[in-house]
């Protein structure tokens, strides 16, 4: 494999594609395809410089425009990073893992769908608050620093009665504010790890873990979903992620056998174990809810994640960290060299948000359940040979097209469109047949998008 930041031989490059012409894709559409597998298979580092343009179509034996149009899907699809004087550069992990900025690159077509993203528009109950938060509300933070390095007192107290409410009891103190579940995931990976440790992970899981574990000097081992048995592991885990309510991308709410078994796993061995339950209020049928590991594993060894932005609103950046008091400290300790505090205002609205949390619940499970039925009908009729998985919960809905989804994802980038591939979401370069859809979307912009990509 070339190594970081060298720049990759155009013979090198072209013996390592095979058969990119295969298939009905365009040439162009076709090359992207196959350097975006060699990307998501790691073959080509972050950071290699892929050969000129005009030496690769020369290589080739096309045009140079037909290189330009891959080079530009790559880049519009996070795979790439265009600039000027260096040329295309493979991206971090992280870049073509998770979404990209807004504003397109230069010379990138911008997106016009993007149904690589599950967060949800925010609903009546948030709007609800911000309609009767008077002015003079936050006049009394006014008055102090706003710096909370464990979050805002008011917030810590109604995250604690929320939680107790969803039946796991939990005290103020237990309870860390962060910017967001992705903060805290990022915060608990490096509070929890040291550089070589091994961390199991499932397979597929979510692709903002992947993200943060490409960043660490860590050994990643994965199981299949549902499958936490250390048997023939290469080194014993020092940690395990699990989202233990609402699984994305699959979109199925984890059975209490499954929490079980792992408990009894934990117990057993001793794992540190990072517990994922952002998507816990957007479960479609209130019968299947769980309360996850917490009362079934010893408190030191869990660390549990959690967000508001999916209950009220993706533009809301709260989140946070469920765990014994002296962890929380020490993770609050490292969260102070990344970000001094949470926002005071979002953490404020945040806040009052929680007083009628059940009425944002029950407006959220609604909106899903109606979604989720209008969405299956539109991807059965225009794609009857894809197979949908129904979701139990969240916003997602994981679907096996039974061709490569790299090569469609890079179609519809073509088009301007964003849609997340299966191997973004694995470990092992796996599930190269699937995507993952959202649900929120009107079934019109929905149906209009997979209409253009064939």
């Amino acid at each position: 494999m070339p190594e970081p930041n060298a720049s990759l031989a155009v013979r090198d490059l072209v013996s390592m594609l095979g058969a990119w012409r295969s298939g009905e894709a365009t040439l162009g559409i076709g090359l992207a395809s196959a350097i975006a597998h060699l990307v998501e298979a790691e073959k080509l580092a972050d950071g290699v410089r892929l050969p000129a343009q005009r030496a690769l179509a020369a290589e080739l034996g096309i045009s140079r425009g037909t290189v330009t149009t891959a080079y530009e899907i790559l880049a519009g699809g996070g795979y790439v990073t265009a600039e000027v004087g260096r040329g295309s550069t493979v991206s971090p992990p992280n870049r073509h893992r998770l979404r990209l900025p807004g504003s397109a690159a230069p010379g990138v077509r911008p997106i016009a769908v993007d149904l690589s993203t599950q967060s949800l528009p925010a609903g009546d109950a948030f709007a609800a608050v911000l309609s009767r938060v008077g002015p003079t509300a936050l006049r009394p933070y006014l008055q102090t620093d706003g710096h909370h390095a464990l979050g805002l007192p008011a917030l810590r107290a109604a995250l604690a009665r929320h939680l107790t409410r969803a039946g796991i009891p939990t005290a103020p103190e237990q309870i860390l504010v962060t910017a967001g579940a992705q903060q805290a995931l990022w915060l608990a990976v490096h509070a929890l790890t040291e550089r070589g440790d091994t961390v199991l992970v499932e397979d597929p899981t979510y692709r903002g873990v992947l993200a943060v574990l490409a960043g660490m000097e860590l050994r990643v081992e994965a199981r299949p979903a549902d499958d936490y048995t250390l048997a023939e592991l290469r080194r014993p885990p020092a940690v395990a992620y699990l989202q233990s309510s609402v699984h994305s991308p699959t979109g199925q709410v984890r059975s209490g056998e499954l929490l079980r078994a792992l408990a009894a796993t934990v117990n057993r061995t001793g794992l540190l174990m990072i517990e994922d339950r952002s998507a816990a209020e957007l479960v479609h049928d209130a019968e299947l809810q769980n309360t996850g590991l917490a009362g079934q594993v010893a408190p030191e060894r869990l660390v549990t994640i959690g967000t508001l932005s999916k209950l009220f609103w993706g533009g809301l950046r709260v989140g946070w960290i469920r765990s014994e008091p002296s962890l929380v400290a020490r993770i609050a300790d490292l969260k102070q060299t990344i970000d001094i505090t949470t926002s005071v205002v979002d953490q404020f609205l945040a806040a009052e948000a929680l007083l009628d949390a059940d009425s944002a619940i029950a407006e959220r499970r609604l909106l899903l359940l109606e979604h989720t039925a209008a969405t299956l009908r539109t991807v059965t009729e225009l794609r009857p040979e894809w197979r949908p998985l129904p979701p139990e919960g969240g916003s997602g809905l994981w679907v096996d097209t039974g061709a490569d989804a790299i090569a469609y994802a890079m179609a519809a980038q073509s088009h301007g469109i964003r849609i997340a591939a299966g191997p973004a979401f694995s470990v092992r370069h796996g599930f190269g047949t699937h995507i993952r859809l959202p649900i929120w979307h009107p079934p019109g912009e929905l149906a209009n998008a997979l209409a253009w990509v064939r």
